[in-house]
């Protein structure tokens, strides 16, 4: 009887389009899932569609303002699952948490770049020379800024760098204290709609695809809990396939948590999709496959932050991509 209800249930799902996975039987099983507020398309679709529920999980949300505080979380094991930046995961690397990349979720080239006021005269970054920018230490933007800079011929000593939060780089372009910022996604809407800024170009332009949450595990975690993390990332497979019919959910929660209009998180949304399809192939600059994007981002901001002395020694970027949890999960929900 059960076994025709659960066909009958699945029939049904399929006829109305509806996400089908066969959890295995049993109580669900805990988790901690560590978020920020960013562009966590996955991460926040399956939540607003109880799809981690529909998997057999029982997830926790734990809210973070920033991906460092991760680190602490992740030594002191409150959490299990998390979605720092690439920055703050090699720092966590650096400082002996030992997390592996099982895949990766806000990623946005199109996200994160510059922003300069309209009413100081930059029409290229070749125009920064001598302008004050703002910018976050020891974060992706602050890799992307440097690049800029030295892309376009401009030493540091040449701009006045200061260090600063987006949400202050933000009442400083309005109050005219900074012509430019290097900065993510919510920030360069708002300062584009609340500063009277303009974009001047998006990491995409430069070549860069570091802007990206990584999906990041302990790695004693994610081999006493295999299980855990591959219904976790079936639940972000689900998710995928739901936004590809409906994309509003994610719009709307995106918008809700980075406090935006849904128009802003729409047009996001639409800039650059989540592709969790193609984790595993070459040509995507994020890609998990041996020798892929991601891993040539490490090995890239891993250099970056040992030369410009974020970390005091260098950090190694080898051995930290585990494809396998993803290849998994594609293979059991497809099936």
């Amino acid at each position: 009887m059960i076994t025709r209800i659960v066909t009958m249930a699945i029939l049904l799902a399929s006829l109305f389009g509806a996400p089908v996975f066969a959890a295995e039987p049993g109580p669900p099983l805990p988790v901690n899932i560590a978020y920020q507020a960013d562009l966590g398309w996955l991460q926040f679709a399956a939540r607003e569609l109880k799809l981690f529920e529909k998997v057999g999980l029982a997830p926790k949300h734990v809210k973070f303002l920033a991906g460092a505080p991760m680190i602490a979380a992740a030594q002191g094991q409150s959490i299990d699952i998390a979605v720092p930046g690439l920055v703050p995961f090699l720092t966590g690397r650096g400082q002996g948490v030992d997390w592996v990349i099982i895949g990766v979720d806000a990623a946005g080239a199109t996200q994160e770049g510059f922003v300069a006021r309209q009413d100081v005269g930059i029409q290229t970054l070749a125009d920064l020379k001598g302008k004050k920018i703002g910018y976050f230490r020891a974060s992706t933007a602050h890799y992307g800024l440097v690049t800029g800079l030295r892309k376009n011929h401009i030493g540091l000593d040449q701009v006045t760098l200061l260090q600063m939060p987006p949400a202050q780089q933000l009442a400083a372009m309005v109050n005219k204290d900074i012509d430019a910022a290097e900065v993510w996604e919510p920030w360069m809407q708002k300062m584009v709609h609340q500063a009277n800024g303009k974009v001047l170009a998006l990491e995409a332009d430069l070549g860069l695809y570091s802007a990206v949450g990584a999906i990041a595990v302990r790695r004693d975690w994610l081999a006493s809990h295999r299980e855990t993390a591959s219904r976790f990332m079936s639940a972000l497979v689900l998710a995928s396939e739901a936004l590809k019919k409906d994309a509003s959910p994610g719009i709307r929660v995106v918008a809700q948590e980075m406090g935006i209009p849904e128009e802003w998180a729409a047009k996001m949304y639409k800039d650059e999709p989540p592709a969790i399809e193609r984790w595993l192939d070459p040509t995507y600059p994020y890609s998990l496959a041996a020798g892929g994007g991601m891993q040539k981002s490490l090995d890239d901001i891993a250099r970056f932050l040992y030369e410009e002395k974020v970390v005091a020694k260098p950090v190694s970027a080898s051995g930290v991509i585990d494809s396998s949890v993803i290849a998994e999960a594609l293979k059991t929900t497809k099936r």
